[in-house]
């Protein structure tokens, strides 16, 4: 006999051992990690979780600890309680058998103690499975069941002769299971299409409906046209009876009920091709409103786009009204204008930039808006009269006077000397205002410094 307590030849204990771990369910493993205390310590030791993401290491330690101990019973018989149950089907083989009044004369017979567990080769026949060769090598290694020699060589040879076989076993396997998936995705498909045809039953029955009550509305008035048309031979009849002459009138009541017959086919037939029309109608317009929605959307959020645009744009525009402007506005512009000692022309040309200042009679006069709107307005002149000279070829014909446009244009050129020389001057005196009256850390500040008595003397 050969029991699992000795070593097997041409069986690797620590590939078998890690198979027979790899094979325990998650919430098997994770209880005999937790009934195991120092397993337990080893495994969560670091701050790590009992989670099945960590399987992995948590079989690493398992098998180190079992190749620590050489594969001691004390080790490993607790993986192995744990993975005999998961195989039912061995299991329930192997326990009917062993609990049998069978196994309990044949023990009897061989003298075999009640803790001995031996398989006659009949039974080692019935039970032994080609694709549960994996299970029976964990049997053979780990189990306190024992073999005979041929049985172990039977367990090894068949190890090795039918690695093919297996392989082609497990093949199959995954055949199955993708045919298995498929069957899945097609039954969900069926489920959908079935749930379609449902939707198109439901809308074939309300036309069905709609038809039916066409169909009742055309039966009304044939029945209308048959009853008049009784009437009408009824009274043809009367007629024959009291005149001849009323023969006439019948033939006019039989072409006025024919009529009257295919004006009503052709109603019914116009009604048929409305309902069909207002189908696609119907179709068409759900269509024009999924795009009308779609472009509802798209400019709510160019709409929500513009506004954050704006927003910022505003608040660009908030932070433009620096202390520059605010300076300014503070100046006495008058006093500045009269205590410059500029010539005649420059005092001219500057009273006018600054809207016709006097420096004697009106000492409220200010620059108009911020500075750069002032600046602009003031550089305008120059964008003009580069235009017009730009296109002149085109001005000249346009006007149709060529000596009257370019008396214009020499007179513009010296009102912009003018506005330079003027420019220049401002450009010096705000030179003089930023950089002599002022100190770098009051600008730093962003608001402006108060007037002071040496400032303002100066």
């Amino acid at each position: 006999m050969l029991g699992n307590n000795e070593k097997i030849q041409g069986v690797n204990l620590s590939e078998v051992y890690s198979q027979m771990v790899r094979d325990l369910p998650w919430s098997v493993l994770l209880a005999y990690i937790n009934a195991n205390a120092n397993l337990h310590k080893m495994c969560t030791i670091g701050g790590y979780r009992l989670d099945p993401n960590k399987r992995d290491r948590f079989e690493k330690i398992i098998n180190r600890e079992a190749e620590k101990s050489d594969f001691s019973e004390a080790v490993c018989n607790g993986v192995f309680a744990a993975w005999y149950p998961v195989h039912t089907s061995l299991h329930d083989n192997l326990e009917n058998y062993f609990h049998s009044d069978e196994y309990k004369s044949y023990r009897e017979e061989k003298g075999l103690g009640e803790d001995d567990y031996v398989l006659p080769d009949e039974k080692m026949d019935a039970f032994f499975k080609i694709e549960d060769l994996d299970l029976w090598r964990i049997l053979l290694c780990f189990s306190p069941l024992k073999f005979t020699h041929e049985q172990a060589g039977k367990i090894l040879d068949n190890q090795a002769g039918s690695a093919e076989l297996v392989e082609k076993l497990k093949e199959l396997e995954g055949k199955v299971e993708e045919l298995n998936r498929k069957n899945e995705q097609l039954s969900a498909e069926a489920v959908r299409l079935r749930g379609k045809q449902t939707e198109d039953a439901a809308e074939l029955q309300e036309l069905k409906k709609q038809n039916r009550q066409l169909r009742q509305d055309g039966e009304l008035l044939q029945r209308r046209l048959e009853s008049a048309q009784a009437e009408s031979r009824r009274s043809i009849q009367q007629a024959l009876q009291a005149n001849e002459k009323q023969q006439d009138f019948e033939t006019q009541l039989r072409e006025e009920a024919g009529r009257a017959k295919a004006r009503i086919q052709g109603d019914l037939d116009r009604i048929t091709k409305e309902l069909q029309s207002w189908q696609t109608r119907y179709e068409e317009q759900r269509f024009a409103n999924r795009q009308l929605e779609e472009k509802a959307q798209a400019a709510e959020k160019q709409r929500d786009q513009m506004i954050e645009e704006r927003n910022e744009m505003e608040k660009k525009l908030s932070e433009s009204q620096n202390a520059a402007d605010l300076l300014l506005s503070r100046i006495d512009w008058p006093k500045v204008g009269s205590a410059m000692k500029a010539n005649p022309t420059l005092r001219k040309n500057l009273n006018s930039l600054i809207k016709k200042l006097n420096y004697e009679e009106d000492r409220t006069l200010t620059i108009d808006g911020t500075l750069q709107e002032f600046w602009n307005r003031l550089s305008s002149w120059d964008a003009s009269l580069i235009k017009k000279i730009s296109k002149s070829s085109l001005e000249e014909l346009a006007t149709g006077d060529i000596h009257g446009y370019w008396k214009t244009v020499l007179d513009e050129f010296a009102e912009v000397q003018l506005n330079l020389e003027a420019r220049l001057a401002l450009i010096n005196m705000m030179q003089n205002i930023f950089f002599q009256t002022l100190d770098m850390e009051d600008l730093e500040t962003g608001k402006l410094p108060p007037k002071s008595k040496a400032k303002k003397k100066s």
